[in-house]
């Protein structure tokens, strides 16, 4: 007898819990929306991604905001469609028990402006992926022009280079610049992408600026002059600063750090128009 109704006990709670999830799933079918609310996580003046962008794009799908029901928004097409958007890191679209709709957005980092000699022009965020330019926003990023010869279609296929692989050699969402390694460990056709060693260089030179606090506020522009160094233009001192290749940037950055404190702080910092870190172990001035 005691057996039967513990059987039976078990039995009505089942049959209460299962009644209550159907009459929550009932509400939750039912449920209106609230509000919209939406988090932009981006650096205080950007504006590539705007609230008013996300509330354009869900209009666009059909959707209203007042009245609509939570369950027929398609929130995964929403949070797709946000990440499509070349201007966002991450994104992730969710609802509230009491009927929210929650948008959380990461914006990328554009870390590098460059201008090719085809006269065109694209950011690399902090990763090294491809970010083309805004109709709305100009970022203040460091600048590169000169003999770039890296056209924005050789950027574009590395950063949707797994579409060409099926996504069979490359961990998901690799950026265009570690793309550049991977053709060449491939041994991948090149014909079509030129520029990728030269667009893997500017990238680490801009990161290894951008991470350094001295090195971003001194380095305004970098320039690929006409035999194909890299240049620096600082925003104090009336020099240039040759690096050659875009290597070795530890061992080139400390040299003109100690050149800096010993050399220009005793002769005055406008006295030599270019300073040269191309060679192992020496500085070479060039005086105005």
């Amino acid at each position: 007898m005691k057996r039967a109704l513990e059987i039976f006990s078990w039995i009505a709670l089942l049959g209460g819990v299962t009644a209550l999830v159907g009459f929550t799933q009932k509400q939750k079918d039912s449920q209106s929306l609230s509000t919209i609310s939406i988090k932009i996580d981006k650096p205080a003046t950007s504006r590539f991604v705007t609230a008013e962008d996300v509330k354009t794009l869900y209009s666009n799908l059909g959707y209203q905001f007042e009245n609509q029901n939570l369950s027929e928004i398609d929130i995964h097409q929403l949070e797709t469609l946000l990440k499509s958007n070349s201007s966002v890191e991450k994104a992730q679209v969710y609802h509230s028990l009491n009927g929210k709709l929650i948008v959380e957005i990461k914006e990328r980092t554009p870390i590098i402006r460059l201008y090719n000699t085809q006269n065109e022009s694209f950011y690399l965020d902090k990763f090294g992926s491809l970010m083309p330019l805004s109709n709305k926003y100009a970022a203040r990023v460091l600048i590169a022009n000169g003999a770039i010869n890296i056209p924005f279609s050789t950027v574009h296929q590395l950063e949707h280079l797994e579409s060409r692989l099926n996504k069979l050699f490359r961990k998901q969402n690799t950026t265009a610049v570690e793309n550049t390694q991977l053709i060449t460990r491939l041994k991948l056709e090149e014909e079509n992408l030129t520029g990728a060693a030269q667009l893997k260089q500017l990238f680490d030179l801009a990161r290894f600026i951008s991470n350094d606090k001295f090195w971003n506020s001194q380095i305004s522009q970098i320039f690929v002059n006409k035999n194909n160094d890299v240049e620096m233009i600082p925003r104090v001192g009336n020099h240039n600063i040759v690096l050659g290749e875009a290597t070795d940037l530890e061992e080139k950055f400390q040299k003109l750090l100690i050149f800096y404190k010993k050399g220009l702080n005793n002769t005055g910092w406008n006295n030599y128009s270019a300073i040269n870190l191309k060679y192992k172990n020496q500085v070479v001035c060039t005086k105005r």
